[in-house]
């Protein structure tokens, strides 16, 4: 079965910047996929080799995302309250903002991308096996909007033919 990604082509690469790095090489957007199963947990087969990854996407994509769920989630702060929580704290000190302004915001925008880092990885690149040789991304180490962009770095590991497709390991 082809898995037809729905939120690329809606942001195409140019006007709107992209760029995917591992190990500091420019890499194809084929090349990288999501471990969708047990992401952030360590790779279970032995002998995996970790790398880092760096992925910039558009700011557009990430307000578009976020704005699919954006007002349930402020509705749920707002109806039950975690005063403890910084995110919460950011997101109340704004007056309940728009994803747009969150992002735009230094405090809110690094607690947003922290908090729904690994759905904007799994909408922008497709789940399980690259497509060609690449890397399947498990972890989100660090978050900041550069500019109006995202960007994202965190650990990889090369694609290995003999790991499940089903399971990534």
């Amino acid at each position: 079965m082809t898995y037809q990604n729905e939120w690329r082509p809606r942001f195409p690469v140019p006007p709107h910047t992209a760029r995917y790095l591992v190990e500091g090489r420019p890499v194809l957007v084929d090349a990288l996929r999501v471990r969708t199963m047990n992401f952030g947990q360590h790779w279970r087969t032995p002998g995996v080799v970790e790398v880092r990854y760096e992925v910039v996407l558009p700011g557009a994509y990430a307000v578009a995302l976020l704005e699919q769920d954006w007002a349930d989630w402020i509705e749920d702060y707002q109806r039950f309250p975690e005063p403890n929580d910084p995110l919460e704290q950011a997101l109340r000190a704004l007056g309940w903002p728009g994803p747009a302004q969150a992002l735009a915001d230094p405090v809110a925008a690094p607690l947003v991308l922290d908090f729904d880092a690994h759905e904007l990885l799994l909408r922008w690149f497709d789940d399980g096996v690259p497509s060609i040789p690449g890397f399947v991304l498990n972890t989100v180490d660090e978050v900041r909007m550069v500019g109006t962009d995202v960007w994202l770095a965190g650990q990889a590991r090369p694609e290995l033919p003999d790991v499940s497709d089903a399971y990534q390991d």
